[in-house]
């Protein structure tokens, strides 16, 4: 048997100990949605490479809520930008494509640790601006569906 010095048992090992990273957060909350609302609207990250030099991150994970009812029509909720080796500090865009924010790079919000991404989060998921664009979807697309 070959020896095995790695720091973790197997996938689910690395998984627990990863479940309060800012990417797996973002992906429950993601997954979230689509279970919430019946998959009437589900959530769908997009990862993009950062190629622009000026912006100091080098990942985007863009959160988008698809409407299959509406002929899969997407909107982006919110952007984060991470770096490859880090968990913090993240990034967060709302309200902005990521064109928008390679032109000109000022995310609304920066997290230095976990709980201030969890923070910021809940901020924008249950915000006013965010909670009328799920309704409204939800609503149009839940008229077609009947």
């Amino acid at each position: 048997m070959a020896i095995d010095l790695w720091g973790f048992k197997n996938v689910k090992d690395l998984e627990k100990n990863t479940s309060d990273f800012p990417e797996t957060i973002l992906k429950e909350q993601i997954s979230a949605l689509g279970d919430k609302t019946g998959f009437v609207l589900y959530g769908k990250p997009i990862y993009m490479k950062v190629t622009n030099h000026e912006v100091e991150y080098g990942a985007a994970t863009i959160f988008n809520v698809i409407v299959p009812a509406l002929d899969d029509y997407s909107k982006t909720v919110l952007i984060m930008y991470s770096n490859f080796e880090q968990n913090y500090p993240v990034a967060i865009s709302v309200g902005k494509s990521f064109s928008e924010d390679m032109d000109f790079f000022c995310p609304q919000y920066e997290c230095k640790n976990i709980d201030e991404f969890k923070d910021v989060l809940k901020k924008i998921l249950s915000s006013d601006e965010v909670m009328e664009t799920i309704k409204t979807l939800y609503s149009k697309a839940n008229m077609l569906g009947n």
